[in-house]
């Protein structure tokens, strides 16, 4: 059964998604703001965090920055009233791995949490690290290591960088990488895989390790730089 941290403070929505949730047999244990939210989420053994952007105590955006600054890679999908697109940015890149905009249907919500549940139980499983050239990526804690210099990755430029190191000698198609990057059926927002894969590319680059090459009308692949 899978355990969920369900973090809303709207005494109604909670109530209904919680309802939703066992109804699907999940787990759930509920919590109101945003500082009882972090601590559960630090305690770990949770499968999945459903967390509201506005809260008493901590936002979300600070309880999402906060689990990843202390690895822990529980998926996080925020809820939010807020459909603006520097709010879902900001919530990725404090570590969120999806974004739920208020109001949705059962039937998204369930889509969005089987897509990040599928992600991290059955995606990587009996595998812990994949290396190419210079480069070794860990899964568990989605870290990239190049020479002697480690860092995090955000969960779009992990799925990046797994596909490019399954198949470094292959062009990797924009559909392919695209359907990817987007499983779960989220909106796909114009230029959104150039603008990932540069943020990747320039990690890549400035820490010495291999390029991303586009290849005209094709796709990208690993290019090892002499």
């Amino acid at each position: 059964m899978p355990k969920v941290l369900l973090v809303e403070d709207d005494v109604s929505l909670r109530q209904a998604i919680c309802d939703l949730l066992e109804s699907e047999h999940f787990g759930v244990e509920v919590v109101d703001n945003g500082d009882d939210a972090l601590d559960r989420a630090l305690s770990g053994g949770y499968d999945l965090v459903l967390l509201d952007v506005v809260l008493p105590g901590l936002s979300g955006f600070e309880v999402a920055t906060a689990m990843r600054q202390q690895r822990v890679l529980t998926p996080i999908i925020m809820i939010t009233a807020k459909d603006h697109i520097a709010d879902r940015v900001r919530g990725l890149d404090a570590g969120a791995d999806d974004y739920l905009v208020k109001p949705f249907a059962a039937t998204e919500l369930f889509a969005r949490v089987r897509a990040q549940l599928r992600r991290s139980s059955a995606e990587y499983q009996g595998l812990e690290s994949l290396s190419f050239a210079n480069m070794s990526y860990r899964f568990v804690l989605r870290e990239l290591t190049i020479g002697e210099d480690s860092f995090q990755l955000s969960p779009k430029e992990a799925v990046l960088i797994e596909m490019f190191m399954r198949y470094p000698t292959m062009v990797l198609t924009r559909s392919q990488l695209m359907n990817r990057l987007w499983a779960d059926g989220s909106e796909i927002l114009d230029n959104a895989l150039e603008a990932h894969v540069s943020k990747l590319r320039k990690k890549l680059v400035a820490a010495g390790g291999p390029d991303i090459v586009a290849v005209r009308g094709l796709g990208y692949r690993l290019e090892v730089r002499t």
